[in-house]
């Protein structure tokens, strides 16, 4: 699948990195299944999260942070109106 294919809201595994794709998803949703997902993985595995949602920002590193998981954003992909934010959440990488 590339980056800028289109895929379906259920994170597919490749590895030690799994991808949920919530670009279709609002932000609120998006965070709860974010949590579901990560929930399921073992600690260091990587969470790469694309999202629309133009509070993702600002909300997916404080959702990380409280929850002792290390979030770096990547930044953007794409242009309007079809770009979106790409994250990094790695699991269990802050201090608890």
């Amino acid at each position: 699948m590339s980056a800028e294919t289109p895929a379906g809201t259920e994170p597919s595994a490749t590895g030690e990195r799994v991808l949920l794709d919530n670009r279709r998803i609002p932000c609120a949703v998006g965070l709860i299944k974010a949590a579901r997902t990560i929930a399921d993985l073992e600690s260091g595995t990587v969470l790469e999260i694309w999202s629309r949602d133009r509070f993702a920002p600002m909300e997916i590193p404080i959702w990380a942070e409280r929850d002792g998981h290390l979030a770096t954003a990547l930044g953007r992909r794409g242009r309007w109106p079809t770009g979106y934010y790409v994250f990094e959440v790695v699991k269990d990488a802050l201090p608890g």
